[in-house]
């Protein structure tokens, strides 16, 4: 079975541009990882094979038929998980063993049916991937399945969806859940934003590879790219100047050669040139300039056949800071209803990068929560950065005004950061970052929480607490982040179920562990 994109065109109304524009592609039986930065279409392709939106032109085939949700076998899974598939109750009802064992098998019970509104994003998750597998189809589409899932919730849906057998598209930056079920890897990009000379419109290289390798595989290609570049220009920048001194020496040769300086008595003078000019010994400097200008011609041409790389800056640095004093953590127990949560004691250095995991509900948030509120107590919140893992309507307000509020270099050395943490700052303007204004309507959650990030690094800071940083994020944002997170030297605690990502930037790690359903334990596994 394949899908076969044909020349696809297609925009929103709302949009100048033109997203796609004679756009072809092929999808073959097994999973397949689409990625890309923000905004480069990977949503709306899932959308325009599921037939959700109609394509401006060009076709979409699905074994040579037009494909559509209702009548190809297609089954389109949102990020968002706040509805109810309109299968659930169907297909858990079902009287087919082999439509209900997918239920069985991702720990789908009666009583989650009963409350799905107060279910938690991986259980809903579970239930949607489940309804997903139950239709049985030939096309199975999940955009960024991953959001807001522990390791364990992440592991049982990946088990489930390596038994499907047809044609699978995600859309994923989680590079651990897409490199367990994808051996192929299409990335998505703005060629104008990508390479010299491109067109303001989406263009795709494919890997035949999971999505760490066709990362590293791009990155290569593109340092390639601009060195093959570099290196003809250089040539034909060499090649230039030869031909310069060429010409140079070429004018001399004429000036020898003009009978303008000679006597016109001076007979034998007269007799020297022209044997000179038949004889073509001045003719040489002449000759291997014309062969010159034909090989920059040809070293010219070679370069600019090239797809020339375009260098994009990344990293931050926060501002120097005094603040030296570590972050004392007692030995204690804390409790946040029936559930309570021993915590060993803990000092927090400048430079401890704590990678904080467990289940969801063993008590990272509360073990969190208590460190924000020791540092209030003690009037230290100056020094802290919490990024929460969802951003509540009155805080979205506060950071809009904030930016808003900024001086006008202040602004431009947020922009720059937002900029090297992946985003095209041309979305944020003065003039619409207030007061509800269309700006903020555009930003969406993952360049909000960039935007978060970008202001609070302007100022000194002892503490980051990044609670699922990369939630929201497209892989572009994720590894610039990754790389800036690094880089930075005060301390950080870093709730996250990407071991990728926490691999590249902690160097300590604690865990949150439930020890019986109303008590649990902080235990720190490394230094």
């Amino acid at each position: 079975m394949s899908i076969q994109i044909s020349n696809l065109n297609f925009s929103y109304s709302s949009s100048n541009s033109t997203l796609f524009e004679d756009f072809s592609l092929q999808f073959f039986d097994g999973w397949t990882c689409v990625a890309g930065s923000n905004g480069c279409g990977k949503s709306t392709l899932l959308k325009l094979i599921a037939g959700i939106i109609e394509p401006d032109g060009g076709k979409i085939l699905c074994n040579g038929v037009g494909g559509n949700a209702s009548t190809s076998g297609v089954f389109y899974c949102p990020q968002e998980t706040a509805e109810i598939p309109e299968n659930l109750y169907t297909a858990f009802w079902s009287d087919d063993n082999e439509v209900r064992r997918f239920f069985s098998r991702l720990c789908v019970t009666e009583e989650m049916l009963e409350r799905y509104d107060t279910l938690s994003g991986g259980e809903k998750k579970r239930i949607q991937i489940a309804c997903a597998l139950a239709e049985q189809p030939s096309v199975l589409l999940l955009d960024e399945p991953t959001n807001h899932l522990d390791s364990e919730t992440t592991k049982m849906i990946s088990d489930a969806l390596g038994d499907f057998h047809g044609i699978g598209i995600m859309v994923s930056h989680d590079r651990g859940f897409a490199d367990s079920l994808c051996n192929r890897t299409i990335y998505l990009y703005n060629e104008a934003q990508s390479f010299a000379g491109g067109r303001d419109c989406i263009a795709c290289d494919t890997y035949p590879c999971g999505l760490t390798k066709a990362l590293e595989l791009r990155q290569s290609g593109q340092e390639q790219s601009r060195g093959n570049w570099e290196r003809l220009n250089s040539k034909a920048s060499s090649e230039k100047q030869r031909s310069a001194r060429l010409e140079a020496e070429n004018q001399k040769s004429k000036a020898r050669l003009s009978k303008k300086t000679i006597s016109a008595k001076d007979h034998d003078a007269k007799l020297k040139q022209d044997i000179a000019r038949i004889s073509g010994k001045d003719r040489t400097t002449g000759d291997a300039k014309a062969r010159l200008e034909t090989q920059i011609r040809q070293t010219e041409a070679e370069r600019d056949s090239i797809k020339k790389a375009l260098r994009r800056k990344e990293g931050f640095s926060v501002e120097n800071t005094d603040y030296s004093k570590p972050i004392i953590i007692e030995d204690t127990q804390i409790q946040a209803g029936s559930y309570t949560l021993q915590i060993p004691h803990l000092e927090i250095k400048r430079g401890t990068k704590f990678a904080l995991t467990g289940q969801n509900g063993a008590g990272k948030t509360l073990f969190v929560n208590h460190v924000i509120g020791l540092l209030e107590a003690a009037g230290r919140q100056g020094e802290l950065l919490y990024l929460p893992q969802e951003i509540s309507y009155e805080v979205r307000e506060q950071i809009f005004e904030e930016f808003a509020e900024l001086e006008e270099n202040e602004r431009g050395e947020v922009l720059s950061t937002l900029y090297r943490l992946g985003s095209e700052p041309t979305r944020l303007s003065a003039e619409n970052s207030a007061g509800g204004g269309s700006g903020e309507q555009q930003v969406s959650p993952g360049e909000l929480r960039k935007l978060m990030i970008a202001l609070a690094v302007q100022r000194p800071l002892s503490l980051l607490i990044l609670d699922e940083p990369t939630n929201h994020m497209d892989i572009t944002s994720v590894l610039a982040l990754e790389s800036a997170l690094a880089s930075l030297d005060c301390a950080m605690i870093v709730v996250s179920h990407d071991k990728a990502f926490l691999a590249k930037i902690t160097n300590a790690s604690l865990t949150a562990e439930r020890t019986s359903p109303t008590s649990g334990r902080l235990s720190v596994l490394s230094n």
